[in-house]
């Protein structure tokens, strides 16, 4: 049984069930934690789908109560897929879950989550300078994501996938995080390390 199954079948059955799944996946064996193996796209698929469950975002983030809570992403991974049927006619307090695939910088207001699977040094900053003002989560697997300005970072070490948080850029986008999912991360403040250089 995939990922993928595992997740669906316990998705939301309850919180603590949810949350349980949530720290296991962190757990997993080395053979799921290779880059972009089968396993390891799975796995941030789910990751992702939770962030949902543990952040919460301002009413001014959407337009109105019955408005879809976006995922977006940038860069083609095989994470595209499987998000996709990760979030497939799920919901999240009730609002529908969407996938939108990055096409142009103006979607970025429609998003809640945007995931960047590659950093691109020339495009990223600015990209980051146009969330500055938006209540979005940005999430992404490159080494140097939290540095360069994201919020959460899915890093890949040895047996697992590690969660860094950053929390000034938590701050800067006005969202909340579940005291649940910052026991499971390493908080970072980037501009506090940054000060110390």
């Amino acid at each position: 049984m995939s990922i993928t199954q595992i997740a669906s079948r316990v998705r939301m059955r309850s919180f603590f069930r949810t949350l349980t799944l949530f720290a296991l996946l962190c757990l997993l064996p080395s053979d799921y934690a290779h880059s972009e193996s089968a396993a390891e796209h799975e796995l941030k698929a789910v990751f992702l789908y939770n962030f949902a469950n543990y952040i919460t975002w301002p009413e001014s983030a959407f337009q109105n109560q019955d408005s879809p809570f976006n995922y977006c992403l940038v860069g083609r991974s095989r994470i595209n897929d499987s998000l996709n049927a990760v979030l497939k006619n799920e919901t999240i307090k009730g609002r529908q879950l969407r996938l939108l695939e990055f096409q142009h910088p103006k979607q970025l207001s429609e998003c809640h989550i945007l995931f960047i699977h590659q950093l691109d040094e020339g495009y990223t900053p600015v990209l980051f300078r146009q969330l500055a003002a938006e209540s979005i989560l940005t999430v992404g697997d490159d080494a140097n994501f939290i540095s360069a300005g994201g919020a959460i970072g899915l890093l890949q070490k040895a047996r697992k996938i590690d969660l860094v948080i950053s929390m000034d850029a938590i701050e800067l986008a006005r969202l909340k995080v579940s005291s649940k999912l910052l026991r499971l991360a390493k908080r970072v403040r980037p501009s506090s390390e940054m000060s110390k250089k």
